[in-house]
């Protein structure tokens, strides 16, 4: 996490030197349009641009995540709250010995 914020920040910083460094204005042509703008708002827009692409791109990935921890610390406690009572019930009951069941009588022989 910390490096992708550090990777930001330079981006950042690298962007704001180029701007600083190229004030004048440039000119673009886009099949038909002709745009004169400064350097900076050129090189701004189609980083903005992509920047909200990726993230649009993200947010359905991000939000399937989300919804299935959500689902799944539900569904954990249900199991926590379930355990819990079963717990209660065997604490409540008496102990008593087990029988062991009653082993049948071999006869030997065959005679009865």
């Amino acid at each position: 996490m910390h490096f992708f914020l550090f990777f930001a920040f330079l981006i950042a910083v690298v962007f704001v030197i180029i701007t600083f460094q190229n004030p004048g204005e440039i000119s673009m042509k886009f099949i038909k349009w002709n745009f004169s703008k400064p350097f900076s708002v050129m090189l701004a827009v189609p980083f903005v641009a992509g920047t909200l692409v990726g993230i649009f791109l993200i947010i359905p990935t991000w939000w399937k995540k989300v919804k299935l921890a959500r689902t799944q610390k539900k569904r954990i406690h249900e199991l926590e709250s379930e355990l819990s009572s079963i717990k209660e019930q065997v604490e409540m009951e008496p102990a008593e010995p087990e029988e062991l069941p009653a082993e049948p009588e071999t006869h030997e022989g065959g005679r009865h």
